[in-house]
């Protein structure tokens, strides 16, 4: 999970809005809204500590739940097997994996 997602999930279970988190930390609204949306890799170290302070956690933890999340979720899926679809879902699978080859073959620039 990328790490404005794990800032917003903490916000939700905080039950903070934005503009908590605004008055919180003094950083602008437009500017955390933007920072929630877009990602906090383009945003200050100063603005990503202080969002962290207002929700209750250290830079070093966000970077560790957003690792975590992150492992789980492939963990989820590596361990997937085909009795877990129906047989509907077997049929859309195929179909899907037949577009990606079709994908691999006509580049989109192409028409194929």
């Amino acid at each position: 999970m990328k790490r404005n997602e794990v800032l917003k999930k903490l916000m939700l279970q905080k039950n903070l809005c934005t503009a908590d988190i605004a008055r919180l930390t003094g950083i602008p609204y437009t500017t955390l809204k933007s920072i929630f949306e877009r990602g906090v890799e383009k945003s200050s170290y100063s603005s990503v500590c202080a969002i962290c302070e207002a929700l209750g956690i250290t830079t070093d933890q966000l970077e560790l739940l957003a690792r975590q999340t992150t492992a789980e979720e492939e963990t989820r899926y590596d361990t997937l097997k085909i009795q877990d679809f129906s047989e509907e879902e077997m049929q859309q699978l195929k179909h899907y994996i037949d577009y990606l080859r079709f994908l691999r073959t006509c580049p989109p620039d192409k028409t194929c």
